[in-house]
């Protein structure tokens, strides 16, 4: 094949799926793990109720937390839903896991912070994140039952997830950020071949957290970690 037979290809050439059957999983898999969504929502409220305690076992608890969601989207929607039919989803989806493992080790092995900056604003930004970014699957699908839940559905809990930053310290931050980068760089360009706009909003927001993470981590002089 010569470079312009490949020049003439576009993303949407890639993409061996429409839009419909992207957006029927999240439908597909609320229905099927009902009512345990409900843990999901659980989840999600105890992360920003825990950011807003002194203690370090606490912030150690909310990055278990959060952890286990890296752990339950991937195997649960990538691997389990996604990944049939989008093999990169799949590989993505044990990387979820592992990241989830890493995080969890992070939490136990010294890698939280033992400086907190900003609890409030942090929660804050936290509940917008989970509260806001669940809701543009339904937007793009037009049916609430798309809704895509923190711990259940991979862009919103790479989107909340990344807030995690703020409570690791030292190479552990940048570890952690990898996945997150790579996902949000697929995701991006998988949203924009199916072109369903509504949920480019999604890895854009990530970015913002990511940022705004990195902004309330403790400077390198604050942190004896």
């Amino acid at each position: 094949m010569s470079g312009a037979d490949w020049l003439s290809y576009s993303l949407q050439d890639f993409v061996m799926f429409g839009p419909q059957v992207f957006l029927r999983l999240f439908i597909r898999m609320n229905q099927d793990l009902w009512p345990w969504q409900v843990l999901a929502v659980l989840v999600s409220v105890a992360v920003p109720v825990l950011l807003l305690k002194q203690a370090t076992s606490a912030r150690r608890l909310a990055l278990g937390l959060v952890a286990v969601a890296w752990i339950t989207s991937g195997y649960g929607f990538l691997v389990g839903y996604f990944g049939p039919i989008n093999w990169p989803a799949g590989w993505f989806g044990w990387a979820f896991v592992v990241q989830g493992c890493v995080l969890a080790v992070a939490s136990l092995a010294g890698g939280v912070s033992h400086q907190q900056q900003a609890g409030g604003a942090l929660a804050v930004i936290w509940l917008l994140a989970v509260g806001g970014l669940p809701w543009a699957t339904v937007a793009e699908a037009g049916d609430w039952r798309a809704l895509a839940l923190f711990s259940l559905a991979p862009g919103t809990t790479v989107g909340a997830g990344v807030l995690a930053l703020a409570l690791l310290s030292g190479p552990w931050r940048w570890l952690y950020l990898i996945v997150p980068v790579l996902w949000t760089l697929f995701s991006v360009a998988m949203l924009w071949g199916l072109r369903t706009w509504w949920l480019l909003p999604v890895p854009l927001a990530t970015l913002v957290f990511t940022g705004a993470a990195f902004w309330f981590s403790p400077r390198p002089g604050q942190n004896p970690g």
